[in-house]
Formats: C-alpha cells, sequence, structure tokens
C-alpha cells in the first residue's frame, strides 16, 4: 500500500460518514416511516465509521490537524443535522415553535462540543470524554426512533422526546466524563474479561439492535451525571471510614 493511500485511507471513513449522513436528511426530507426507520440506521453507520477512523488513523500512524477539522465538518452533518432534522420530523413537526427550537438546540449543542472538542483534541487514544460524544447523542435519538418504532411504540410522546432532546443536549456541552470505548487486550485476566464483555455486547447488539441500542444508549447519557454526582459521596464515605479507625 502507497504511502499516500495510508494517509488518505481515514479520510476515507470521514467521506463514508458523511455521505451516510447526507442520505439520512435525504430519508428524514421524504417523511414516511420507512424513510425515517432508514434515516435512524445510516445516523447509526455513520457512528460506527466515525468510531473506525480515528482508530484506523491512529493504527496506521496518519492522525492529522487534517483529518481532525475533516472529521468534525462531517460529524456536525451526520450527528448533529441530520439527528436534530429526523427528531423533528419525527416528533415535533406538528408543534410549531417549540418544535423548531428543540432539535436546533440539539444541533447547537452538538456544534459546542466539537468545537470545545478540536481545540483540546489530541491524536492519542482516550479513556474518556468531557461531554457526551456528539456521535453517541445522535446514536440515541436514531435508536429512540428504531426503539419506538419496532419495540415499544408507548414510548412515543411529544413529552419524551422533549425530555431525550434536551437532556442529551445539555450532556452534551456539560462537564461530566463519559467512558470511551475499551482497548482489547487479551495479556491479563482484567483485559480478557473486558474484551470478552464487550465484544459479547456488540454481537447481542448484532442479533436484537431494535431492543438493545437505546436502552444501552440511555444508560450511557445517564453514566456521565451519575459518575459526577456519586464521587462526592464516595469521598465522604472513605474520608468517614478512615475517620472511624
Amino acid at each position: 500500500m502507497s504511502i499516500r493511500l495510508m494517509r488518505a485511507l481515514p479520510s476515507f471513513f470521514t467521506l463514508g460518514n458523511l455521505l451516510c449522513g447526507f442520505l439520512a436528511v435525504v430519508n428524514v426530507i421524504k417523511g414516511t416511516q420507512e424513510s425515517m426507520i432508514s434515516a435512524s440506521w445510516w445516523i447509526i453507520i455513520a457512528a460506527i465509521l466515525d468510531a473506525l477512523d480515528g482508530k484506523v488513523a491512529r493504527l496506521m500512524g496518519t492522525s492529522s490537524d487534517f483529518g481532525i477539522e475533516f472529521d468534525s465538518i462531517a460529524d456536525v452533518v451526520s450527528f448533529g443535522l441530520a439527528p436534530a432534522a429526523l427528531i423533528f420530523q419525527y416528533a415535533f413537526a406538528g408543534a410549531e415553535k417549540i418544535g423548531l427550537a428543540l432539535p436546533f438546540c440539539f444541533l447547537a449543542a452538538g456544534a459546542i462540543r466539537l468545537a470545545r472538542f478540536n481545540i483540546t483534541a489530541t491524536t492519542g487514544p482516550k479513556t474518556y470524554f468531557t461531554g457526551m460524544p456528539i456521535p453517541a447523542a445522535a446514536g440515541i435519538i436514531a435508536s429512540y426512533v428504531l426503539f419506538t418504532e419496532r419495540v415499544w411504540n408507548p414510548l412515543f410522546s411529544f413529552d419524551a422526546a422533549a425530555v431525550l432532546v434536551i437532556v442529551t443536549s445539555l450532556a452534551m456541552v456539560s462537564r461530566f466524563r463519559y467512558n470511551a470505548l475499551p482497548k482489547f487486550g487479551f495479556r491479563s485476566t482484567k483485559g480478557t474479561v473486558k474484551s470478552l464483555l464487550f465484544i459479547g455486547n456488540i454481537a447481542l447488539i448484532a442479533f436484537f439492535p431494535d431492543e438493545i441500542l437505546f436502552p444501552e444508549g440511555f444508560l450511557y447519557l445517564l453514566s456521565g451525571p451519575a459518575a459526577y454526582f456519586s464521587a462526592p459521596a464516595l469521598v465522604y464515605v472513605f474520608h468517614r471510614a478512615n475517620h472511624n479507625r
């Protein structure tokens, strides 16, 4: 493989991410029930490609400032505009001004999250993110549509969708810490267990995507504030335990 092709390979994944975002918007414009489901899947596929482009860049040693900027531009479309348009068409189209305001808040929060990430980004591996990553937020919106259409329709309502959009928007611009994808490793017992659990979870999602994606995404959404607010309590318990010795 030539050096030029190696350097360009991560950008092909990013280009695929951008294409998926475009196809998601096109399906949203169609406005049918099936097209909403298709748009949701295009967003999820875009998230998979987005996860791969960074890993490929680090694996091949081709991370660059251009790649970071290109990735962010694609992310605004695939994980900002596309899910905002999707949730507007799916849940808020008849709600007049508030129906426009809520999806725009999601789009704006995502853009702010990306801008903040760009000025603090490094090319090395990460163990956590400050604020929920925009691909995760977009995946939660997309999986919500799949879940309500294919699994449990009673969850679909204006209020439920509004709360979900508000909470995901706040999570993106928050200072909460969200875990990054775990590293694969089989050199230790702990690493082996983590890797096998992660692989098992991926297999479960592959067989039951409609049922698994949204509940897991929602738990991930809650993990940031849960860790933030539980930390002071743990510190307090630790100090009390030491004091009582």
